[in-house]
């Protein structure tokens, strides 16, 4: 587990919930704003864990980035297949 594995995961998501924003502003603006601020928190929290050497914690919040970043699994940018080698998960098979 390293650094970069989170910010990627954590920029895929807010680059898909600005796709999301710019498709439903200004009907879906609060739904953006919790899902961005729950992904914001996810990525603060794993580098807080990584830094204080912390593998269980730091696991646990990747695992709920990538949980936030399933619904865009069909994207070319989808990171997700290196973080869940980093978490230990065997990848999915398939789209």
């Amino acid at each position: 587990m390293d650094l970069q594995t989170g910010v990627r995961i954590y920029q895929f998501v807010r680059d898909r919930q600005d796709d999301l924003r710019n498709e439903q502003h200004p009907g879906g603006h609060d739904a953006y704003v919790q899902s961005w601020r729950e992904a914001h928190g996810l990525s603060q929290d794993y580098a807080t864990a990584v830094q204080a050497g912390d593998a269980s914690e730091a696991g646990r919040f990747l695992s709920a980035l990538v949980a936030m970043a399933e619904q865009w699994k069909s994207h070319p940018d989808y990171p997700v297949l290196a973080a869940r080698a980093a978490v230990g998960t065997a990848p999915e098979t398939g789209a």
